[in-house]
């Protein structure tokens, strides 16, 4: 009976840590996801051969709802799932000073001055005024002729976001 006690225990410990392992490696998988982020050359070059909508997630460095949206809400399985899916996927910095190429035009920031800092703020860039935001962070959409289709704006928790970007199929 003792024998059967031990081996009882032994066996149900055994038990207890596989599932804590795969539990801790579904975790790891699960975290380990990320979105697809893209230039906005990159995404236009493949939406030629293979169309689909593209999302552009403006964002500042100095806004909080736009971190607060990279740590909590591109951070969601689902979300991240959905958008690799169906998206091309671009993270741009409203106040950029990278030129960028958008529908065979090419916009820089002007307004950018290194002089006076090289985190400026209010230094729009002109690609982010053609998309007319009025705050960030904001989710421009672009179908696969890439014409804006929808704006999402300011800090949007993942499931928001789905039942949004779900509404334009």
């Amino acid at each position: 009976m003792r024998h059967f006690f031990i081996l009882t225990i032994l066996l149900l410990s055994g038990l207890s840590l596989s599932a804590q392992t795969a539990n801790k490696s579904t975790k790891a998988m699960i975290s380990s996801a990320k979105i697809n982020w893209l230039t906005l050359e990159e995404a236009q070059e493949l939406n030629k051969t293979n169309p689909k909508k593209i999302i552009v997630d403006l964002y500042t460095e100095w806004c909080g709802p736009c971190k607060m949206m990279m740590r909590q809400t591109f951070t969601d399985p689902d979300l991240i799932s959905y958008l690799n899916e169906n998206f091309y996927a671009v993270k741009f910095n409203a106040e950029s000073q990278a030129p960028v190429t958008f529908k065979g035009k090419t916009y820089s920031n002007p307004d950018f001055n290194p002089a006076k800092s090289p985190r400026q703020r209010n230094a729009a860039h002109e690609y982010t005024r053609t998309t007319g935001i009025r705050g960030y962070p904001t989710l421009i959409v672009y179908n696969s002729d890439v014409e804006i289709v929808s704006r999402i704006v300011g800090f949007q928790k993942a499931p928001q976001v789905m039942r949004q970007l779900k509404k334009l199929k």
